[in-house]
């Protein structure tokens, strides 16, 4: 409609959709959950108020309970993967579960079966659920 020359406020009353909506349309942006993405690929969330490209540093920094895994705790389980150690000895190294290390190794590794430590905790943190 915009195309054909429709005013901003007619198309989006025609659509169904507010006028700043309307507008966004406009401009290229996309909208998922809470957050907008823009053409020049910023991403604004509205919850945090953060603008940030790509996924946001206090997200992958923040201090987290001791359930979750951290970046140490990653980093060693690497380290003993890469030696070759069992799934039961790298578990006892941190004092995790079995299951929780062999969990993380499959979740995590990449297509040839490299596990990343710190791409392993970017990838949990944007799993992770925001507040």
């Amino acid at each position: 409609m915009r195309g054909r020359g429709a005013s901003r406020a007619a198309a989006a009353r025609t659509v169904g959709v507010n006028v700043r909506t309307a507008r966004d349309w406009d401009y290229g942006v996309r909208k998922a959950g809470n957050s907008r993405t823009y053409p020049d690929r910023r991403r604004v969330d509205y919850t945090s108020g953060m603008i940030t490209i790509g996924l946001p540093l206090a997200r992958v920094e923040k201090v987290l309970h001791e359930r979750f895994v951290s970046v140490t705790e990653r980093e060693t389980m690497a380290d003993l993967r890469r030696a070759g150690v069992s799934i039961r000895k790298i578990a006892d190294a941190p004092g995790r579960a079995p299951s929780t290390v062999s969990r993380e190794l499959a979740r995590n590794s990449d297509e040839r079966g490299e596990y990343r430590p710190h791409a392993a905790h970017r990838a949990a943190a944007t799993r992770r659920a925001r507040p």
